[in-house]
């Protein structure tokens, strides 16, 4: 934490503003990329209550912790919850409530549940993977005042920050990163306008020690469906808290809802939960707050980013807030550490404010009909009857949105980073620009499941290129799995590409890693069953999952998974299909300065024999 004592790097590449989950992981994978960071919270992080604020994780956002190395820091933490429970007059039914979730999470994903953690763990666990790579990236309190871009072209923004104690230091940096919540500095200085409305709704928000009578399981989401207080929340949480969140009416939030106390929200949320019952046994904290939905008009102006709540504010009806977050955060923290490493061209920054952009003002068109819905009013874009269930019409809400909610279904439309082959039939019918499907591989020999997401996580800087060589099937009885004679030809021209001078490899800036899958088992070493050394690492699919789920059926066939795992292209394992691969890197991979020499992978042309016998000199000698 930073006091006068404190030394503050008067030069570092990014400047994150910014103390939450989005500003944390941002630096995180700065840091594990070699980029200089500094963070700066203008909140004394000591003072920071355990309680409140974001406390649900959806499967997406646990698979992009997990990509980053966060997820083992909270596993131990955090509430798994894979049921949901709707009540209804006081009693149980499976219909409606959070049911949606499980349905569109199904064979999807093995992170097949959503984890109920109050934000200050998440944070406490990003700031420890932090200290463990530079223990004074994170400063707290220290608070940007000020900013001016001009003066030295290597770190044009000259950013004025107060300490403690009044003090002004100044640091000068590459790129600003605004992460510090919906009254951002950031933005506020950089005259970005931040459109939208206010919603007339009040909510409550609670954590708590309870006990009830409520017909439902702990590990349960439960949805209470209150004539007089809306959509209840009822959330199972870390610690054997629990988080309720219901409606507040006008007549007692008043004019700005400084009359509200303790005393009346428990009184509130007891009347929410008639007729069951409901006492309280320790109440940690709560909140009172107005929903906001707005949008920055841009994410991006030029070396000053906006991410999290900087960028886009929002109700907590659908849990989206820390979610994303950590989708902003992981989609430009590649992409910011390439373009200062020199990896990528400044282009793909554009590329992260379009996609997040076009992502905030969905989730912005969506939260005005849940937020609406979970007050009990149906918008009137509905043209509902007048004797109709609002809990109905929010439930078909939360079911075309499911893919969309969980992070399973977010998607990004064709641009300079996910590009549809140009021509022919294609060889994968994976989608571009969505996640890139998980699947249980097995690499050589152990009999220890490997997950596709685990085996090419890269923290940032490789681009995944998936090689679906083919199967492997024995011959005979007596023989051990090989490839067909084709899928060998392919593959071993793909062997002799790679080791080419043409081969982007060597041109290109080293954002590569490769994965070959192949399909089958039993095999005992793999240059013998494929043809030739393997591409990168090689993983078995025992059950065709893989091939299933990236509808590999020619097969064979190329995929490039951007370092966030979403889809950015597809090619045949042909010739033309791995220069189509490299004209898609040349676009925004910067160039080697040096280019590396060409190798060949050779059988041996001359025998080598070795003599050692104890008590004479060993000689060695060709054949």
């Amino acid at each position: 934490m930073a006091n006068s004592a404190v030394v503050i790097p008067p030069l570092v590449d990014v400047l994150v503003v910014g103390g939450g989950p989005t500003a944390l992981i941002t630096t995180l994978v700065l840091l594990k990329n070699g980029v200089q960071a500094l963070a700066v919270e203008q909140h004394d992080r000591e003072q920071h209550v355990m309680y409140g604020r974001a406390c649900i994780l959806y499967p997406r956002s646990l698979e992009l912790l997990d990509m980053i190395g966060v997820y083992d820091r909270i596993a131990d933490i955090g509430f798994i919850s894979r049921g949901t429970t709707t009540v209804q007059n006081g009693q149980a039914t499976s219909s409606r409530g959070w049911s949606w979730i499980n349905k569109v999470i199904a064979g999807k994903t093995y992170f097949d549940f959503c984890m109920a953690i109050r934000q200050r763990h998440v944070e406490d666990a990003l700031l420890s993977a932090i200290a463990e790579l530079n223990e004074g990236t994170v400063q707290s309190p220290l608070k940007l005042v000020d900013y001016d871009i001009g003066g030295s072209p290597d770190h044009p923004i000259m950013a004025t920050l107060q300490l403690k104690s009044g003090e002004l230091v100044s640091v000068r940096c590459k790129y600003l990163v605004g992460a510090d919540g919906g009254r951002s500095t950031v933005r506020t200085l950089s005259n970005i306008s931040f459109s939208g409305v206010s919603s007339p709704y009040k909510w409550v928000r609670l954590d708590a020690v309870v006990k009830t009578d409520l017909p439902h399981r702990r590990g349960d989401a439960v949805a209470i469906e209150s004539q007089e207080h809306g959509n209840v929340l009822w959330l199972p949480n870390d610690n054997g808290r629990t988080r309720i969140g219901f409606v507040l009416n006008d007549e007692l939030y008043g004019v700005d809802g400084t009359g509200v106390t303790a005393e009346i929200v428990m009184e509130e949320a007891k009347k929410a939960l008639r007729p069951n019952s409901l006492e309280f046994v320790q109440l940690d904290w709560w909140t009172v707050y107005a929903i906001g939905q707005r949008v920055a008009e841009q994410f991006r102006k030029e070396r000053v980013i906006l991410a999290g709540d900087a960028a886009h504010t929002h109700s907590s009806g659908s849990a989206q807030g820390m979610n994303t977050g950590i989708h902003d955060a992981t989609n430009l923290a590649w992409k910011l550490a390439g373009v200062v490493n020199g990896w990528y061209k400044d282009e793909v920054l554009d590329i992260y404010a379009s996609e997040r952009h076009a992502s905030a003002q969905r989730l912005i068109e969506l939260d005005k009909d849940v937020a609406s819905l979970i007050s009990g009013k149906i918008p009137e874009r509905f043209d509902a009857p007048p004797n109709a269930d609002v809990n109905d019409y929010l439930y078909v809400v939360f079911e075309a949105s499911a893919g969309f909610s969980t992070g399973i279904g977010i998607s990004y439309p064709e641009n300079l980073l996910n590009k549809t082959y140009p021509s022919g039939e294609p060889s994968s019918t994976v989608q571009i620009g969505h996640r890139g499907p998980d699947a249980v591989l097995h690499r050589p020999g152990a009999k220890i499941p490997r997950r596709l997401q685990e085996l090419t996580a890269s923290v940032g800087r490789k681009f995944s290129i998936l090689v679906f060589a083919g199967e492997a099937r024995p011959a005979s009885a007596e023989d051990f799995p090989r490839m067909d004679e084709g899928s060998v030809a392919r593959y071993r021209e793909l062997r002799q590409y790679i080791d080419s001078a043409e081969s982007f490899t060597r041109v290109l800036v080293d954002v590569f890693q490769f994965l070959t899958i192949v399909r089958g088992e039993g095999i005992m070493q793999p240059a013998e069953s494929i043809g030739v050394p393997p591409v990168g690492k090689i993983a078995y699919d025992h059950t065709g999952e893989a091939y299933d789920k990236y509808g590999v059926r020619v097969g064979s066939a190329l995929v490039v998974l951007r370092p966030d795992g979403i889809v950015g292209f597809v090619a045949p394992l042909a010739i033309e299909g791995l220069r189509e691969v490299r004209r898609y890197f040349e676009n925004f991979v910067e160039p080697r300065k040096t280019h590396l020499r060409h190798t060949t992978q050779e059988d041996v042309k001359q025998a080598v024999g070795e003599m050692s016998v104890e008590g004479q000199v060993e000689s060695t000698m060709s054949i």
